[in-house]
């Protein structure tokens, strides 16, 4: 398929399985991204030594894109975030916090960054940071939407 998601992320089919706290670990995210779509491995449950195995699991178990999911107000957000950069991570996903924190930081080392909204007020902020797309959750994402007509991504 040739589309906007599908190009941003490199992927085959425009289906992004989501970070799950407990669940969303890299043989989830390793099976989605080798049937075509976009597994994600969700970081927000993980000591950071934990998540560089998850990481380096989910590159020994495919060779398409998968990315990580981290909540920004996770207490070791620091050490999520360098692990990140050390394993050569290519798409990241944040949550729960500020993006302009991390967006030019995650960027600067080539990744692909979107950002977890659920208002309209935070969609604003995070397309001010610069993120590449935004997944807009909650009772306002489809407000959201319909007031920018078209998903907001690079």
């Amino acid at each position: 398929m040739n589309n906007r998601i599908c190009n941003l992320f490199k992927i085959e089919v425009p289906i992004i399985q989501a970070g799950m706290i407990w669940c969303s670990n890299w043989q989830l995210a390793a099976a989605v991204s080798n049937a075509g779509a976009l597994g994600i491995i969700g970081a927000g449950s993980m000591y950071p030594e934990v998540l560089r195995e998850h990481i380096r699991n989910c590159k020994a178990a495919t060779s398409k894109p998968f990315g990580v999911n981290v909540p920004l107000l996770y207490p070791d957000i620091d050490q999520l975030m360098n692990i990140i950069f050390e394993e050569g991570v290519e798409i990241v996903f944040t949550s729960a916090g500020n993006p302009a924190i991390w967006t030019s930081q995650l960027k600067s080392h080539g990744i692909t960054v979107v950002h977890v909204i659920a208002n309209s007020k935070f969609a604003i902020k995070a397309e001010e940071s610069g993120v590449d797309a935004i997944v807009a959750e909650g009772f306002e994402a489809e407000d959201i939407m319909e007031k920018k007509k078209q998903p907001l991504c690079a």
